[in-house]
């Protein structure tokens, strides 16, 4: 037993490769996944978005990313009218941004307030083009205020954290550390049914199946229960009132895109017995219907980043997943976000390069060198020299993160 306390307690991470079968069992699964027009998805989305295009401008002014954490982003939604044939907002949207973020760099303001109207306007031009303007409000409560761990006689990084004068006084380039304890973790391979989901939502959300069905909305929900071969799925499925003139017609709808999902699911999963359920809240006598001004969940409903999808896209209950609110973190520094990603990486690898199915999961040390986890443990069958060949490859390249996130290449939901 041994009791460290202060600098002198990080040493050398910890690599364990245990030769066992990933924890979970084949034979059953539950899968849920949120689609484009979900609320919580529309919130790591757009925290993801304001972080990259705060990134760039303060690297392309700069040099430097300078400290924020937009990872606190809820949008609330406004009020709609809906009816057969017409929908609007009658109250608005409240996007509300909260977190931390430098507002200056030396004597030169950032214009933060820019940079999250451009970034989420041109998202909902985008995604949502029935929500305008006018329909958004935004409440900035981003502070730049000092976190604990700062007292009046601290120097260095961690002192001009927000307010930083030089570039050296910018925390994750002074030292590339872990800011916090946490943990992530991901597998590899998905699982047919996991695959499956995740097709399905994109096919619905795509450009090309909105310009052949223009009343089918984004936020599309999808549970799937599979026990051996005997699947069960569930779907909610928007329609846009703009496009739908009676309750004959919303009903059509669900008819033809139920036979589309199942015809593609049949497709997808030919081995598997398959039932479907769509709309299960509806009530017709009632005229209770998922009938929507947007397409999207946007109408009461409240989104806070951290609860939606996972980093792989899902949410799976006998997987193994960490509760780690992904978007919105510093992507120079922040464990929590470097980690995500470089867990999947190492998990994708060792199942496309060795063929074997593994879980991958690393734990910072608060302060620790980022490239040297407190602990990374692998459980796999795959050969234990070439596993932490890939590991070591990857914390080597680890800042290909930030560049890869700032390119675009990397979806964290």
């Amino acid at each position: 037993m041994s009791y460290l306390v202060g600098p002198i307690a990080i040493k050398k991470g910890k690599i364990s490769i245990i030769s066992d079968s990933p924890l979970w069992n084949n034979n059953y699964e539950t899968i849920e996944r949120k689609g484009l027009g979900h609320p919580d998805t529309i919130s790591d989305m757009l925290a993801a978005k304001v972080s990259k295009d705060y990134s760039k401008y303060t690297l392309d002014h700069f040099g430097v990313i300078l400290h924020h954490q937009i990872d606190k982003l809820m949008v609330v939604g406004g009020k709609t009218n809906v009816s057969f044939g017409h929908g609007e907002f009658i109250k608005p949207i409240q996007i509300v941004v909260a977190g931390r973020i430098s507002y200056t760099f030396g004597s030169t303001k950032i214009p933060v307030d820019k940079i999250l109207k451009d970034v989420i306007i041109k998202h909902f031009n985008d995604n949502f083009p029935l929500v305008k303007s006018k329909n958004i409000i935004i409440n900035n409560y981003l502070t730049n205020f000092a976190g604990p761990g700062t007292i009046n006689k601290s120097k260095g990084a961690i002192a001009n954290m927000f307010n930083p004068k030089t570039k050296t006084q910018v925390r994750g380039y002074d030292k590339l550390v872990a800011n916090d304890t946490s943990y992530c973790i991901a597998y590899s391979p998905l699982s047919h049914l996991e695959k499956s989901v995740i097709e399905i939502e994109k096919y619905l959300n795509s450009r090309e199946t909105k310009n052949i069905y223009p009343w089918l909305g984004t936020d599309i929900k999808i549970m799937a229960v599979r026990n051996y071969k005997k699947i069960s799925v569930t779907l909610c499925i928007p329609q846009i009132a703009k496009f739908v003139k009676s309750l004959r017609e919303y009903q059509a709808n669900l008819d033809l895109i139920g036979k589309v999902i199942n015809t593609k699911l049949k497709k997808l999963l030919p081995d598997y017995d398959i039932e479907i359920s769509l709309n299960t809240k509806d009530d017709y006598k009632k005229m209770n219907i998922y009938l929507t001004a947007s397409g999207a969940s946007l109408s009461g409903d409240v989104g806070v980043v951290g609860r939606g999808n996972r980093t792989n896209g899902l949410i799976t209950s006998n997987r193994p997943m960490s509760m780690e609110g992904t978007n919105g973190k510093n992507p120079r520094y922040y464990s929590g976000f470097i980690y995500a990603n470089l867990v999947k990486k190492i998990s994708q690898r060792i199942q496309s390069e060795l063929n074997k199915q593994n879980i991958v999961e690393m734990v910072s040390q608060n302060g620790a060198p980022l490239n040297n986890p407190w602990q990374t443990r692998i459980i796999t069958k795959a050969n234990k020299k070439k596993v932490e060949k890939i590991v070591k490859e990857e914390l080597k390249n680890i800042e290909s993160i930030t560049q890869d996130f700032l390119n675009g290449k990397l979806e964290n939901f």
